[in-house]
């Protein structure tokens, strides 16, 4: 490959995020075949079909990056359930797979390179309470902290008790939680019973 093609390829990734589409590659007229030879050599990561990451050797991927590419590469994506309760911060450890939520309508494919579960929503509950972040790296789509302890409860058989029961104590412990948020979504989804039962076991641990 030609120096400056490699100099041009570097310059596009890193005056953005280190994140490009195919087609944004295709504008800056780098070929299929340049591509191709950048991911060989180990420059690029195909981060899913059609978008890819520039290497950083230095400094590694960024902090919740499976989040950022999830919202990457579905616009509609949003980070859920015990996923979104480690993104604030009820989960001192990261979960092994990434709960996403999309619409029951949105059959578009998400293959990454980690694991994750895709919960389904209809239209009428899955825009209420999303959060947008923005970010140096990308924009993550995340649900309130309430919603997501309510979605915990929710997906339980999923997500295992253990992390249901730790997200539930260190929920109850905040000063800041807004319980009649979380129920009034709790009665909405039809789960106001186990979700108050959970709450309620968890204040007495």
């Amino acid at each position: 490959m030609l120096l400056d093609t490699y100099e041009k390829v570097t310059e596009l990734f890193q005056n953005g995020n280190r994140y490009r589409s195919a087609s944004q590659l295709r504008e800056s007229k780098v070929t299929t075949v340049q591509i191709k030879e950048l991911l060989e050599k180990g420059v690029l990561e195909k981060v899913s079909h059609g978008y890819y990451w520039f290497v950083d050797e230095k400094n590694g991927k960024p902090e919740n990056f499976e989040m950022i590419e999830a919202c990457l590469i579905n616009k509609r994506a949003v980070i859920c359930a015990d996923s979104a309760c480690y993104f604030h911060g009820l989960l001192e450890e990261k979960p092994e797979v990434l709960s996403i939520a999309t619409l029951k309508t949105d059959r578009s494919k998400m293959h990454l390179n980690f694991p994750t579960k895709r919960h389904y929503f209809s239209d009428l509950a899955f825009g209420e309470d999303m959060e947008e972040v923005e970010l140096k790296e990308g924009v993550i789509r995340v649900y309130s902290l309430e919603r997501s302890v309510c979605d915990a409860i929710r997906f339980r058989e999923d997500i295992g008790k253990k992390t249901v029961d730790q997200i539930v104590r260190n929920f109850m412990k905040l000063e800041n939680m807004e319980m009649d948020r979380l129920l009034a979504y709790a009665d909405a989804m039809r789960v106001g019973k186990i979700v108050r039962t959970r709450l309620e076991e968890g204040k007495n641990h």
